[in-house]
């Protein structure tokens, strides 16, 4: 027992000095490997520099400022926790927001750190270093944020490694993933994830399937990642998932699925993606719901009813898709503070039912709808309201007073509605940034003086909304304005002496008014002016450019549209002047270039259109801006060509150059490579296309129309293929056969090759020009079969081959798939095609069936490019000429509305088909100078809209149909030359003159002569020789005598700006020595044109001539009085007949055709004019003297320089500010317009084109891109 103990003590102290031995090695090894993690924090620290602008965050500072090594243990540091046991590793690292700058690379020491569970990096500054392979090796990391913090490229393979990761965020970097990286990374961490966050991250890949098993997952957002194909719906329930966001990816597409009763979501953002379909009903049962943004997708149908089922949304975002109907009532939302819907097809119905009942309500955007109910008066409850966007709807009634309870109120848009009445007062809302009203029909009013009493304001905008009087000195007060838009209204006086004290306006806009007087010097106290536009007033002064010296932030100046002359100073020197960057001077009576211009530096767009230039575009020329300049207009000019001679010019960054209606001579000017529009049409070029314009590589628009240009059509602009929209050589006498140069990429969206004398056929490259809307080959000498296969060309809407030596039938084989599906409008006539009119091919033409809702003009959307003042989506609109109602029309521009239908002038037989009484939105349709016959079909009577029918000279039989008479727009009318019998219909449009039924003997009824009582009168008719003598005539005669009847013209002629042209300058030679006598008959009044042709000798006939040839003073002066010497002194014969004395009449004109070596050039002015009788009837006087006769030469010159200088002003360019309520978001389509930047359009460009008239071919349109919050002054456009 002893020795036990004694052995028992022993132990005891040798165990106890050696335990406790061991407990001091074991904390001297763990207090070491702690300094060592201090030792590599702070070696972190050192490798890092502090730079204040590496963070954003407001309240950011640098953390690691502190750190100071053996003066306190580092798990006291800011932004240091260690771990809760005995060990004391480091396990957090939270440095965001910490000013750190500099790159990190694999060495760093941060990643010796092998115990940390939590890195968070963001907010800093990392220099576009890639994230090293190394922090794979931090294996216990369950959070990881390297948001905003700048690094970049490839993210390395070994985060999969990461197999405990809750929460991974690397938002806000140019990061690349692989797509194999991110299945493998979600696959390794499906169990633990519970946040994935990589908004901005470029993944490129679609979305894996895998993502559907992470069952914890509480967060993914995957914004901007270019993420494509399906989405997977399983995502969507998710039992955990509360918050989706998978915004910006827009390649993705899928749909909403069934919604179940216990889902967690609270945010849902699928924003400017493809998805589609409708909201389901079970959108309802999402009532944890905060935040709902669908908005820029591609959703559709009515909102359901469920939606109010969502009380605790604070944002509905549905902007920019396409719903339609009543928006339910939202009065049980009363925790929405953001209610965003516009860019719809809402239409309101139902606004009060909910407007006024949202008490948190700050942000109500409806703005881009088709709301046509007046704004309730319970708007006035909204009193939270900060921001009120209803702007481009169509309201109506007058702007409730209730307004003026919204004291709150930031921003009120009400622009581009239909409001009428007046103006409340609005002094109340004083804290009022943004006023934008413009585009309503208000009373006439002047500037209320309650308007300087809203001293807060930034932004003013009342453009066309019917203002008078002069600009009060009220307007002075408002010194915070920056932006003050008054144009298009009916100001007077003079421009007011604005002064010093709105120092911070910078855009002035006062174009289209009645402005008087000089421009005041005391702009120049307006030192932050960047904007100045004042066209189209009525100024008349000289203006001194010195005006502008002091104005040293200058930008923007237009002018054009006054009386004014400029006067530029002898003496300017380089320093002395603005910067400009836009200059639009039109119509200043400038005679020469301004010397000004020589030292501008920074111009981007120079306009001098319509000026009084002449003489050669000086050398010093080529240096302004040369690096700069994007746009040089000069067009309506005399300039006659370069006094440099450049192989390609100078501006290197040209990317507008219009140099059209000008007297250019010589070769065509070859612009720069970037040069995306040219336009030099209407000048004197010669020579052939040169093979350089092949390489202007972003040609967009290539108009080269009417000019002398001789040669081929270069092959080499299929290297175009890629970029070309519109090409257009109208005009010149370019030669050879067109090349087959079209391939499959082609984005072709216009084609004018008519009057030259282009041979062969039709290449069948055209066939890949999927796009292409307008094909106009008329007025060559083209010979092939109908091109049945460009029917298949699914977007054709015109198609011109008039005027060729096309042949055979119009066959389309049956298993074509050629429709000719949106055709419009269709010319064949003067060709030789032949054989019965096919029944399928009107079946086919679907558009000629369908009524279009928006009325707009057929344009190539040509152009997008911007600066900070305007931002252009060019519109070219298509022009054609065609006989409209008998008289030959030049249309500047084309309404898609106006469908029409010409073949006449060729071998057509057999019956009009029944088919065509489908096309019930045709309004034009030609089948004279054919062979056709039958009867006149009673359906026609169908086609409501018709306004011009010529069924004249073909062999039609048996009576006119009643039913014509219920074509209640039909103007123009023309059966003659037929074989018909019976009465003429009587009553509605029927009040055409006789000229419509002469050469139909067997007639009756008013307005011939003819007693329908007569027995004879019903008498099968036949063909007199006088009959046969002008049934003879040439064919295609354009009868302007006959145009008869009530000229409503709704469409024709009226809505299109058509002008009366001469005859194309390339007729072929068939019609060369019919024109002259085509010129007589045109000039032989109707009533003596009938009762020559009841004449029976040449003796009777010679007299009735006589009559209207005499008075040489009221005769045109030119080759017809020769004409009419001839005529006297024939030889008449008492018996000769009418069709012998006609052919005495040919050889005259014969002869007189040998002797014009442009007989085809010649015009109608030249040879007749027309009888003043017939302009009475034009002008409604019913009364003719058979002795009024042609319009004198004199008489007809001046007429046609009234029309010229009324075409000038109407094509003038005109400038409309506007406000940024922009349908934009970056994907665009695009006339010389300026809307639709974000990529689908809804029509309302439109409303807005119709509204400001006709603008000339090329426009400028608002910029409706998504601005921030709708900010009216994101946009800053000014309206061509």
């Amino acid at each position: 027992m002893a020795k036990l103990l004694h052995f028992f003590m022993l132990t005891l102290v040798l165990y106890v000095p050696q335990s406790i031995l061991a407990n001091e090695f074991s904390s001297s090894t763990q207090s070491l490997r702690h300094s060592d993690e201090c030792s590599i924090l702070f070696q972190f620290k050192e490798d890092m520099s502090i730079n204040q602008s590496a963070s954003s965050d407001p309240h950011a500072y640098p953390k690691v400022a502190s750190w100071k090594l053996n003066k306190s243990d580092c798990c006291f540091w800011d932004g240091v926790e260690c771990s809760e046991k005995s060990s004391g590793h480091v396990i957090g690292l939270d440095l965001s927001s910490s000013f750190l700058y500099g790159p990190i690379n694999s060495n760093n020491s941060l990643f010796n750190l092998i115990h940390l569970r939590t890195l968070n990096l963001a907010d800093n500054d990392f220099q576009f270093s890639q994230i090293p392979s190394r922090i794979g090796g931090l294996l216990h990391l369950a959070n990881l944020n390297l948001s905003y913090s700048l690094f970049g490229g490839q993210i390395p393979n070994e985060i999969t490694q990461l197999t405990q990761l809750i929460s991974l965020d690397l938002t806000g970097n140019p990061l690349k993933l692989q797509a194999l990286s991110f299945k493998n990374l979600v696959q390794n961490i499906t169990d633990t994830l519970r946040e994935l966050i990589l908004s901005g991250v470029n993944i490129d890949s679609e979305v894996p399937v895998i993502l559907t098993n992470t069952s914890s997952i509480t967060s993914l957002v995957l914004r901007d990642c270019g993420l494509r194909g399906e989405f997977p719906t399983g995502i969507f329930h998710l039992p955990m998932l509360q918050h989706l966001d998978m915004s910006g990816n827009h390649d993705l597409f899928g749909y909403l699925p069934k919604f179940h009763a216990n889902s967690q979501l609270t945010n849902l953002n699928l924003a400017e993606t493809n998805f589609h379909g409708m909201l389901p009903r079970s959108i309802g049962n999402l009532i944890h719901l905060n935040q709902l943004d669908v908005s820029g997708c591609n959703f559709s149908g009515p909102l359901p009813g469920s939606i109010s089922n969502l009380t605790q949304l604070t944002l509905l975002r549905l902007d920019y898709n396409r719903f339609w109907g009543r928006i339910p009532s939202l009065v049980s939302l009363s925790k929405l503070t953001y209610l965003i819907l516009s860019s719809n097809e809402f239409d309101g119905r139902n606004l009060s039912e909910w407007v006024g009942k949202l008490p948190n309500l700050l942000h109500l955007d409806l703005r881009l709808n088709n709301l046509s109910c007046e704004i309730p008066s319970s708007i006035g409850n909204q009193t939270q309201l900060r921001r009120l966007y209803l702007n481009y709807n169509n309201m109506v009634g007058e702007i409730p007073s209730s307004l003026a309870n919204l004291t709150r109120l930031t921003d009120l848009i009400l622009g581009f509605n239909d409001f009428t009445g007046r103006i409340p007062s609005l002094e109340s809302l004083s804290n009022l940034n943004v006023l934008y009203l413009s585009l309503n029909n208000f009373d006439r009013w002047k500037l209320p003086d309650w308007i300087g009493k809203l001293n807060k304001l930034t932004y003013l905008q009342l453009v066309a909304v019917n203002l008078y009087g002069e600009i009060p000195s009220s307007i002075f007060n408002l010194t915070q304005v920056e932006d003050l838009l008054l144009s298009s209204n009916q100001m007077e006086g003079r421009v007011p002496p604005f002064p010093s004290t709105m120092t911070k306006l910078t855009s002035l806009i006062l174009q289209k008014n009645q402005l008087k007087g000089p421009i005041p010097r005391s702009l120049l106290n307006l030192q932050n002016l960047e904007a100045i536009v004042l066209n189209d007033n009525n100024i008349n002064t000289t203006v001194e450019v010195d005006i502008f010296l002091g104005l040293r932030n200058l930008k923007l100046l237009t002018l054009g549209g006054n009386r004014i002359t400029l006067s530029v100073m002898t003496n300017i020197t380089s320093d002395m002047l603005p910067k400009f960057e836009i200059l639009k001077l039109e119509s200043c009576y400038m005679k020469v270039f301004p010397d000004f211009l020589r030292f501008q530096d920074q111009l981007q767009e120079v306009y001098l259109d319509d000026n009084e230039i002449d003489g050669l575009i000086p050398e010093w020329m080529g240096n302004v801006s040369k690096e700069s300049l994007q746009t040089l207009s000069l067009s309506k000019n005399s300039l006659i060509g370069f006094e440099q001679h450049w192989p390609v010019l100078p501006w290197v960054g040209l990317r507008l150059l219009d140099l059209s209606h000008n007297m250019l001579h010589g070769s065509i000017p070859v612009p720069s490579s970037t040069t995306m529009n040219y336009l030099v049409s209407n000048n004197k070029l010669s020579g052939k296309i040169p093979p350089s314009i092949c390489d202007l590589h972003s040609l967009q628009l290539l108009d080269l129309s009417f000019n002398n240009i001789s040669g081929s059509i270069p092959p080499c602009l299929e290297k175009l293929n890629s970029s070309l929209l519109v090409l257009n050589l109208r005009g010149n006498t370019l030669q050879g056969t067109i090349p087959n140069a079209f391939k499959n990429r082609s984005k072709l969206l216009m084609m004018n090759l008519s009057e030259n004398q282009l041979e062969g056929q039709i290449p069948r490259s055209l066939e890949n020009c999927a796009s292409l809307q307008i094909l106009d080959l008329g007025n060559n000498r083209m010979e092939d079969l109908f091109p049945f296969w460009l029917g298949a060309l699914s977007d054709l809407q015109v198609l011109i081959l008039r005027f060729n030596k096309f042949h055979g039938a119009l066959k389309i084989p049956s298993k074509s798939n050629s429709t000719f599906s949106k055709l419009r409008i269709i010319n064949l006539s003067f060709n030789s095609f032949s054989g019965d009119l096919p029944h399928q091919l009107f079946q086919d033409w679907s558009a000629m069936k369908e009524t279009e809702q928006n009325a707009a003009y057929m344009e190539a959307n040509v152009d997008i490019f911007g600066t900070k003042y305007y931002f252009w989506l060019g519109n070219y609109s298509y022009s054609m000429n065609m006989t409209n109602k008998g008289v030959k029309t030049e249309y500047e521009k084309v309404l898609n509305i106006f469908i029409a239908v010409d073949l006449s002038s060729n071998k057509f037989g057999g019956k009009i088909p029944e088919a065509i009484n489908t096309l019930s939105n045709l309004r034009l349709l030609n089948l004279s100078n054919n062979e056709l016959s039958g009867t006149i079909p009673s359906f026609m009577g169908n086609l409501r809209n018709l306004e011009s029918l010529d069924l004249s000279r073909n062999k039609f039989s048996g009576s006119i149909p009643q039913e014509l008479v219920q074509l209640n727009f039909l103007s123009f009318f023309n059966v003659s030359f037929n074989k018909l019998i019976g009465p003429i219909p009587q009553g509605g449009q029927f009040s055409f003159q006789n000229m419509s039924y002469m050469g139909n003997s067997a007639l009756c009824g008013e307005p011939l002569s003819k007693d329908c009582g007569d027995p004879k009168a019903l008498e099968h008719p036949t063909i007199s020789s006088a009959e046969a003598t002008w049934s003879d005539l040439p064919s295609g005669v354009d009868w302007v005598f006959m145009v008869s009847g009530v000229a409503s013209g709704l469409v024709i002629g009226i809505l299109f700006g058509g002008h009366l042209t001469r005859e194309p300058e390339d007729v072929v030679e068939v019609r060369k020595d019919k024109m002259a006598p085509v010129a007589i008959y045109q000039g032989i009044p109707e009533d003596m044109l009938l009762s020559l042709a009841e004449k029976q000798t040449t003796m009777e006939a010679s007299k009735t001539l006589k009559i209207m040839y005499t008075g040489a003073d009221r005769v045109k002066t030119t080759r017809v009085q020769t004409l009419k010497a001839e005529y006297e002194v024939l030889s008449v014969k008492e018996m000769e007949t009418v069709d012998e004395f006609a052919m005495k009449i040919n050889s005259i004109i014969a002869s007189t055709t040998e002797q014009f070596a442009y007989i085809d050039k010649m015009i109608v002015e030249e040879v007749v004019g027309r009888l003043k009788a017939h302009e009475e009837r034009i002008c409604g006087h019913s009364e003719v003297e058979e002795k009024k006769l042609l319009l004198t030469h004199q008489e007809w010159s001046e007429r046609n320089k009234k029309q010229r200088e009324e075409y000038s002003k109407s094509s003038h360019r005109s400038y409309h500010s506007s406000p940024s309520n922009q349908r934009g978001r970056g994907r665009s389509h695009g006339r010389w317009n300026n809307y639709s930047n974000r990529g689908r359009s809804h029509g309302r460009g439109v409303v807005a084109q119709q509204r400001q008239g006709n603008r000339g071919s090329w426009e400028k349109k608002e910029d409706r891109s998504r601005g921030e919050e709708g900010d009216p002054r994101s946009l800053r456009n000014f309206r061509r």
